[in-house]
């Protein structure tokens, strides 16, 4: 579970509830790995739309007008722990401590983000879930408002919605406590992806089954992305008077970034639970030799996809991203796949 407190120290590397303190780096400095081609996983979730397709879409086509197909496809970890059994809302939660939202104003104009909720809190008898579900859905009402001026407010960016998302909740107090990671993208009709990422969730474009384009993580030390957090006053205090602090960045912490699509460009954002098991190597692979099928069931390719990081996950053999960083962290060698909530949000750019 991803750290809630900034300590004096970081030197312990000690295993910590059957995980491991991790150092984030950035992906696609690990050697590629290779999916099992016969895994299997049936129990997933899906959720899909759809905009127009244009007929005469080339690779690398940058002509105008852009639209945009999404899917989304997700699988919460197992919650066996008898700490998650006061927290019926946890329980509940289709995707976990992850969220998403996907907003689609006209086929040209789509908003989509994830969110990690920071497992730690339940620890404390919190439900992780409640501010990534609050933020992302006030991300997704926000993104659909017009603008004073008529229309869709041109002017909103992606920094912008985290911000007002969060500012919502913070004063609607819809959330007692709790912290989260958040990635918030803007597909535009011309073609133009601009981003915002806070913490260790991500975003990359893929072009011809190649990666030409991701996002980095934000963190401040192993396993502590950044978060925007909920705190209480007597909690800070108290973190306080014992020489420690919670991890409590702000919407302005966030990377920014922009970048010009081409038609058939393929997008992913995700949150850690994919990037702590596979590289980008294996998006590459997996979208190389599954080019027919996202072209012509992109929600089923996606759900696949998913399936296969949820078998990875679970396989104590498989060489992790996650197992790979900590045996050079530790100088131990360590392997298995990382279990934890994985959420997807997969767009064709058409």
């Amino acid at each position: 579970m991803a750290r809630l407190l900034i300590h004096p120290s970081f030197d312990d590397l000690s295993p910590v509830n059957n995980g491991f303190l991790l150092l984030k780096s950035q992906l696609g400095l690990i050697s590629r790995r290779y999916f099992v081609s016969d895994s299997t996983h049936s129990n997933y979730q899906q959720y899909q739309g759809s905009g127009q397709q244009s007929s005469n879409a080339n690779t690398g086509d940058i002509s105008g007008p852009f639209s945009y197909k999404f899917a989304v496809a997700y699988q919460p970890k197992d919650r066996d722990d008898k700490i998650y059994q006061k927290l019926k809302d946890s329980l509940m939660s289709a995707t976990g401590e992850d969220n998403f939202f996907v907003t689609s104003n006209s086929v040209s104009d789509l908003w989509t983000g994830v969110a990690d909720g920071v497992g730690g809190w339940v620890e404390h008898g919190y439900d992780s879930s409640a501010i990534s579900r609050e933020l992302c859905k006030a991300m997704g009402q926000l993104a659909s408002l017009p603008s004073p001026k008529g229309g869709k407010d041109q002017s909103l960016t992606p920094k912008d919605l985290i911000g007002s998302a969060y500012r919502k909740i913070k004063d609607e107090k819809t959330v007692e406590v709790g912290g989260t990671t958040a990635i918030a993208a803007h597909f535009e009709n011309n073609g133009t992806l601009n981003i915002a990422n806070l913490g260790d969730s991500w975003c990359g474009v893929f072009r011809d089954h190649k990666m030409v384009f991701q996002t980095k993580f934000q963190t401040v030390g192993f396993n502590a992305p950044f978060q925007l957090a909920i705190i209480p006053e007597p909690m800070a205090k108290e973190a306080a008077r014992t020489g420690r602090s919670y991890i409590q960045n702000t919407p302005e912490d966030a990377d920014e970034y922009k970048f010009d699509l081409a038609k058939n460009d393929v997008v992913i954002l995700a949150t850690d639970g994919v990037t702590d098991n596979i590289d980008t190597g294996d998006i590459e692979l997996f979208l190389r030799d599954n080019e027919a099928q996202v072209e012509t069931d992109f929600q089923n390719a996606a759900k696949e996809l998913v399936a296969k990081i949820v078998t990875i996950s679970k396989d104590p053999k498989f060489p992790s991203v996650f197992s790979q960083e900590l045996t050079k962290l530790t100088g131990k060698l360590y392997q298995g796949g990382k279990e934890d909530d994985i959420t997807m949000v997969m767009v064709h750019v058409k």
